[in-house]
């Protein structure tokens, strides 16, 4: 079976990651480059032997074009992946799939329609102590479940809003603080604590200037499991600090910074315990983004979802985070976004 051909649609921030990424997967080849700057589509295509276009309709044309990477702003996704799946190409989006669930319901709509494969970008999922974390929860070893909390304290400067038009809006960036830097740990307290039941959130702008949007939240959690919790975001907060997920229940604590393990702690003890609290002092393999949005673009979490998605494809089977599972943090966001704008408690599941 010949590799699995790529290309990529977007060649901002997060483009040259995935196909750095793709470099180190094994039966995977870039094959195309699109963005609307050809000059920016041609010096990464470069670098790696594939072609650039400043049209992607040109490149979804090319028969050993299997799957594309959607790497533009979250809002203009809906149309291009629609494109993509008539053209009968798989698709794995950058996060969020796009920043409305009805806007992400004709995505996963159009994707079916046209047997083609979704994916959706939550790197996080794949650190070795975030998949710990979830073998514990799913062992029961936390027992009941009681609390579950992300704490996304970053630092954005009015400099990075001001790079990008797009930044800051609705339409284009969906949301801010949450939705653009809180998701990935948004995402991460769902897969680990199940879904949420309800919420009552509030949100400002207190940092920056000229945005429609948030850089400060909070919401309270219900969920379906009887637990409760916390999610506080920003990026109005200096220098920023590493995202934080916590976990507690009755027979156990765990805590994850920034993809890495800093507390484990069980009532019962197992052999794995002493291997994994020895390696909590270690750092994390996916890097920070608290204070500098490049500082997280390390490729090893990009590299791991993009083997996952490229054997899924090779296998002929759905990836690890397939559309709908993508949807879920969207879902999630727009119900806080609403519970903050009413004041009211808002029903999610």
């Amino acid at each position: 079976m010949p590799p699995i051909g790529y290309g990529i649609i977007g060649c901002g921030n997060i483009g040259p990651v995935h196909a750095a990424a793709i470099a180190e997967v094994k039966n995977a080849k870039l094959v195309g480059v699109a963005d609307v700057v050809l000059a920016s589509a041609r010096k990464l295509a470069d670098q790696y032997g594939a072609d650039a276009y400043d049209d992607y309709h040109e490149m979804l044309k090319r028969p050993d074009l299997d799957a594309v990477c959607i790497c533009v702003p979250s809002g203009l996704r809906m149309e291009i992946v629609v494109a993509c799946a008539k053209a009968g190409k798989h698709i794995l989006s950058e996060k969020p799939l796009d920043v409305t669930t009805k806007r992400i319901d004709r995505i996963i709509g159009a994707c079916d329609q046209h047997k083609v494969r979704l994916g959706c970008i939550f790197q996080s999922r794949f650190s070795d102590d975030a998949l710990l974390l979830k073998q514990a929860v799913d062992q029961g070893r936390f027992g009941k479940l009681v609390l579950g909390d992300a704490y996304i304290k970053w630092f954005r400067s009015q400099a990075y809003y001001d790079s990008g038009a797009w930044r800051g809006t609705w339409k284009l960036d969906g949301g801010g603080a949450l939705m653009n830097q809180g998701i990935h740990y948004i995402d991460l307290l769902q897969w680990l604590m199940g879904p949420v039941k309800s919420v009552v959130a509030q949100a400002a702008l207190v940092g920056h200037k000229g945005l429609e949007v948030e850089d400060l939240a909070t919401a309270m959690l219900e969920f379906e499991n009887g637990a409760m919790g916390v999610i506080e975001g920003s990026t109005a907060i200096y220098p920023g600090h590493a995202a934080r997920i916590e976990i507690h229940g009755t027979e156990g604590s765990a805590i994850l910074e920034d993809g890495k393990l800093t507390s484990w702690q069980f009532a019962k003890a197992k052999p794995i315990d002493k291997k994994i609290e020895a390696s909590l002092k270690e750092e994390s393999a996916l890097g920070s983004g608290a204070g500098d949005p490049l500082a997280s673009l390390k490729i090893e979490g990009h590299r791991r979802q993009i083997d996952d998605f490229t054997k899924a494809l090779r296998a002929g089977k759905a990836p690890g985070i397939d559309g709908r599972e993508g949807r879920n943090a969207v879902a999630l966001i727009e119900k806080i976004y609403q519970a903050a704008k009413t004041g009211k408690r808002i029903r999610v599941a």
